[in-house]
């Protein structure tokens, strides 16, 4: 990886996630810390991958979180989620993939809407960091087609179960999918899945009970708006040894509110990488220098966004309409998250795919007319 990257990735996951993480326990609401043993299985997603199955990974995860009660309108929006921080380590009992330790931001949701229940079921999603011990090396190290970076993107998705045994100790379940990649900012790079069954304690600290606050909201607008962004990072694209290389995105995207929650919209977007550039000009099927495909590419998608206090979390399906050399196919797949300042401007870092294969970690700035 390239130097300047790696600093870059290093800090992400130094500085700014565990202030974040830290953040969240500011105020007064009831704090929460977890600890949960973790067993499971590498997912195979494709075959490149199964010479590295070879035992399943075990590890623990320590979360912490801070409940809310409504003191902002979109807590009650959620049923009053948890805000919290994971901290995951996993074992992977295979010396050439190694160790895992990630940490991951997450928003935790509960689905009873009796909050005083003492069964209740929720959902987790979060996006974080991940640091291997182990990763690709040519010399070294090279079964290790799933990573080849220190520094990766983390994803969580999880079910689960929390009983209460006491007003402040809880016995905790969930089965959850943790995925780890470097967005192909360099080959190999195939990414870990790991579906795994948890199962943990709970305890509630600086506890008091609290009141829920209840406000009446008024009707969402359900206007039409239009949002412009640009984004770029760097990838390799295709070819292992190529090199990394800067890629460029300008996207606009009509959408329609339709509630406090959700934006429908479509996207029309632009893509410009230099790294495929790279990759065709070495590519020995294209004989003639004269007929070569262009290295840009143009996109439609469908878009969802959904609103969460100042964060936002996009979801986009797309499809090429022009794409002359058609390395991954017509369709691309996006997710990520956006932060807003003033209703108005935002960041985003979001993860672009083609099913299993990630293409890019894009960080873009952008601006919402309405």
């Amino acid at each position: 990886m390239m130097q300047s990257t790696k600093v870059v990735l290093v800090m992400i996951c130094l500085f700014s996630l565990p202030r974040l993480c830290s953040g969240q326990f500011k105020g007064h609401d009831n704090k929460i810390i977890s600890a949960e043993y973790l067993g499971g299985i590498i997912f195979e997603h494709k075959a490149g991958i199964s010479h590295l199955i070879t035992h399943h990974p075990v590890g623990f995860r320590i979360d912490f979180n801070r409940e809310t009660y409504g003191e902002k309108t979109w807590q009650q929006r959620y049923n009053f989620p948890d805000i919290g921080c994971s901290a995951i380590y996993l074992d992977y009992k295979n010396p050439a993939i190694g160790k895992s330790i990630a940490i991951i931001p997450h928003y935790k949701a509960y689905i009873n809407k009796n909050k005083q229940a003492k069964h209740q079921f929720h959902y987790t999603i979060g996006f974080g960091a991940e640091y291997n011990t182990e990763k690709y090396d040519r010399e070294t190290n090279n079964k290790n087609n799933l990573l080849s970076t220190d520094i990766n993107g983390a994803v969580l998705f999880e079910a689960g179960y929390r009983r209460e045994v006491t007003p402040q100790l809880f016995f905790l379940s969930s089965i959850s999918l943790t995925h780890f990649s470097n967005g192909s900012m360099k080959k190999p790079n195939s990414g870990i899945n790991i579906i795994s069954a948890n199962a943990g304690l709970a305890y509630k600290f600086n506890y008091q009970p609290k009141e829920y606050t209840f406000t009446d909201e008024p009707k969402a607008e359900r206007s039409v708006g239009f949002t412009a962004t640009i984004a770029s990072g760097m990838h390799a694209y295709s070819r292992q040894g190529t090199g990394q290389h800067p890629f460029f995105v300008l996207s606009g995207t009509v959408d329609k509110r339709l509630n406090h929650k959700s934006a429908l919209g479509l996207a029309v977007e632009w893509f410009g990488s230099l790294s495929m550039k790279k990759d065709i000009k070495y590519d020995w099927r294209i004989i003639d220098e004269d007929d070569k495909p262009s290295w840009m590419r143009l996109g439609v998608a469908l878009s969802h966004e959904l609103f969460v206090s100042r964060l936002s979390v996009l979801t986009q399906a797309g499809y090429y309409v022009f794409d002359e050399y058609d390395y991954f196919g017509k369709m691309y797949l996006r997710i990520g998250l956006r932060r807003y300042f003033k209703n108005k401007i935002y960041t985003s870092i979001c993860l672009k795919s083609h099913g299993a294969k990630a293409e890019a970690f894009e960080f873009g700035i952008g601006y919402r007319f309405k």
